[in-house]
Formats: C-alpha cells, structure tokens, sequence
C-alpha cells in the first residue's frame, strides 16, 4: 500500500527543522485545498491523507479523467488503516523533520519511517549550497555553452568582500520556499538587506551568493532516483514565475518541449547535461533518499547580446516538483496544449488550460 501526502509547506520546514512547527497561513491553506492533488500520480488503490476527506472528494471530482481511484483519509484514520499492514510505502511531497514527526504522532511506527539521521541527510541535500558542487560537475569542460556560479559565505566579514565589488548578486537562502529567501542587490551592502542577511546567517548558518543573470526562460529537469541506486530521467518542465514564485506549466509533448528549448541553446548540450545528472547524482544522493528530484534551470542571455547560455543548475528539489505533477497528466499528439497552474480567489485552486481555445478546466 502507498500513502501519499502533499505538503506544499515542506521548504519551510527544511528552513526551521523542527519538528512541531506553525506553518503560515498560505502554506495551510494550501496543504487544504489542494491536499487530493497525489490522486493524479498514485495508482488505483492507494491512500492519499488530506485535512477533510469531504473537501478533497469534492474538489478532486472536476478532474476525474486525470485523477486515479484513491482513498482519501484524514490523519485520526491512520492508525486504524495501518493497523495489521506489516509493509507500507509512505510518498509525502518531500520528508523533512516536522511531517516526520506528525505521522509518528498520527499512529505511524518510527520503523516505517525515516530515521532521524536520514531526515538530517535529506535536508543537509536539499540546501542550496549543493548547487556549488553540481555546477562544478555539469559544468566541466562546458564553459563556452552554460553558466553558473555558487558561493557560500558564512560571515558578514565574507560577504562584504563580494558585494564591495559593486557587481549586481542574488543572495539566497540555503534553505526557502516559492522565493522568498532570495534578494538582488548591487553596489554593496544595501541598508534594506541588513536585518535579512544577519537573520539568515544566524539561523541558518550561511548565505549564498550568485551573480546576477540575464534569465531569458525558466525550465527545469525532472528525475527519480530508484530503490537500487539509479537515477532515471522523467522529463522536461517548461513553467513560469513571477518574482521568483511558480505560476503555472506547460503540458505538451516531450518533442515540443525539446523544440522550444532548441531555439536557445542545441540538444546535445541538453542530453550532456542530463546523462551528468544521470551518471552522478547516484554518488550524491547515496542511499538516503528515494523519489523524485528536480533541477531547475535556465536559458541566459550572453553579455554580448549575440546568442545565450545554459544555466544548468539554479536550485535543487529533493521532492516531487510540480513539474512532475505535470508530467503525470495524460498528454498526447490529440490532446491541445495547456497551461496547469494554480491560482488563489477564495480557495486555491488547480486550473488546466487550453492554450488553443482558452477552454478552462477548474473547481
């Protein structure tokens, strides 16, 4: 049996790593609403835990062409479903310490979830300082083609350094969500930023420090990584956002997303960097964790103005991604191409768009 969970609030937790946290409102909300949404990549039979059985049995029910038959649960029903199951599968959005801890507390023995010291690993993976050494191994002997630079600085001593250059840098959080620890400053150290950057590197110990980029398309690179070690390829994202949150991805063929890409930068160049991934990331990740992963990347204007670049890693995702929720809904030469986005009037809600006729498919 396979219980899946989504837990949109999980990049949050990484931050605090705690294991009883209050999320914000947005992040609960979220995690309500949009709670049935594993219905549209788990199989017959399995179980997903949403907040209210009734609210996800009524929004999922526009999307019963795309969604699987599940069973929905709340959390006081855990204990009895699992009671006398000796093997179950537990898929959350992505595992980090606090819904660890809940699902221990909701009748979930410690056996069947993960140690304390694999939480610990995943989270250390999911920093944004791993981009440092990624770079570093997708980059090699490609420096003509793509771009990308990582640094972590510890010390306020560090950072004044870099940014006394007068050159324009993204600064990032290693552990956020949706955007919100990232801050673009040039010419030194901004008043603005001070109470932030001090905040961060308090708490979470340092400070990434990246040069500023002349993004042309955000798209990134979805993965599984198997129970024996490999690490499979799933796809293409194509999605957009707006002051670094996501809004929404395309659903198309994998040819016509390859050929939107190819009007910047050449397949080779995108096949090298995938097979890379393919090939190193089993060292990387080890043996702590097993799902999906995504890369988000991007295509970069040269300085010249002739020509771009490929950014082959800006961040990490050691979770399911919303591109691969996208991945996971049926798309064929019949179907028209559309935009899944998620959208908030009320409630938040799922929205799948054709592109062609503007027909929209919501809740």
């Amino acid at each position: 049996m396979i219980l899946h969970i989504f837990n949109p609030e999980h990049d949050i937790a990484l931050a605090y790593n705690r294991k009883h946290l209050t999320m914000p409102h947005a992040a609960q909300e979220l995690r309500m609403n949009l709670g049935w949404i594993p219905a549209i990549w788990a199989s017959d039979g399995d179980v997903v835990l949403v907040d209210d059985v009734k609210y996800a049995l009524k929004a999922s029910s526009r999307f019963k062409d795309i969604i699987s038959d599940v069973l929905f649960v709340e959390s006081a029903d855990l204990k009895g479903l699992l009671a006398g199951c000796s093997i179950i599968d537990i898929q959350p959005w992505g595992w980090d310490l606090t819904i660890r801890t809940q699902l221990n507390e909701a009748g979930v023995s410690s056996e069947q979830l993960p140690s304390d010291l694999q939480i610990q690993r995943i989270r250390n993976l999911s920093s944004r300082a791993l981009t440092t050494k990624v770079l570093k191994i997708l980059r090699k002997g490609l420096d003509c083609d793509t771009c990308g630079e990582s640094l972590l600085v510890t010390s306020e001593e560090a950072l004044s350094k870099l940014l006394i250059t007068g050159n324009k840098y993204v600064l990032k959080a290693p552990w956020s969500s949706s955007g919100r620890g990232i801050r673009y400053t040039e010419g030194g150290m901004q008043p603005s930023l001070v109470g932030w950057y001090k905040r961060t590197l308090a708490i979470q110990g340092g400070l990434m420090v990246e040069p500023y980029y002349r993004k042309v398309k955000d798209f990134g690179m979805e993965f599984l990584s198997q129970a024996d070690g490999s690490v499979r390829y799933a796809g293409l994202s194509l999605f957009s956002t707006v002051n670094n949150a996501y809004v929404g991805n395309l659903l198309m063929s994998e040819q016509e997303k390859e050929e939107m890409i190819s009007r910047y930068i050449s397949l080779s160049l995108l096949n090298e960097i995938r097979n890379r991934v393919v090939s190193s990331f089993p060292q990387i990740i080890g043996d702590c964790y097993v799902g999906p992963f995504g890369i988000d990347m991007m295509i970069v204007a040269k300085e010249s103005g002739e020509g771009f670049l490929l950014h082959p890693c800006v961040e990490i995702n050691l979770r399911r991604t919303m591109g691969h929720v996208a991945l996971s809904i049926p798309h064929d030469d019949a179907t028209p191409n559309q935009l899944m986005s998620i959208c908030h009037d009320v409630n938040y809600k799922l929205k799948i768009n054709n592109i062609e006729n503007n027909y929209v498919l919501t809740l």
